[in-house]
């Protein structure tokens, strides 16, 4: 009877937790759609000359389905002689590879020169 009881007890103490605790589903516990932002800035960033004095303006996060999701958006940041312009970024972060599938840069000379 002890041994039913504490089951019981363990099964509730269980199922609160579940109820009270924060969906973990990546580092932040954001959700899938949140994750792809964070990854795509990730990228967005490191792709910057000059990311310390960078300010995202707009992201917009679409999901294309089968786990992966467009991340567009606006940055203003220094371009190489140091004035501030604007650019635009796509990015497609695949869950099922965890790797950025596609990402397209655009603004004048903001983003660090292609290495060869």
């Amino acid at each position: 009877m002890i041994a039913v009881a504490c089951l019981a007890l363990a099964v509730g103490a269980v199922l609160l937790a579940q109820n009270i605790a924060p969906d973990i589903t990546g580092p932040t516990g954001a959700n899938d759609r949140e994750n792809a932002g964070i990854r795509c800035k990730e990228v967005i960033t490191a792709s910057l000359r000059n990311m310390d004095q960078a300010k995202y303006r707009s992201q917009k996060i679409t999901s294309l389905g089968n786990n992966r999701y467009q991340v567009t958006g606006t940055i203003d940041a220094p371009d190489a002689s140091g004035v501030t312009v604007r650019g635009n970024y796509i990015c497609v972060f695949n869950f099922n590879t965890k790797f950025v599938d596609m990402l397209s840069l655009e603004g004048d000379d903001i983003w660090k020169p292609l290495k060869k």
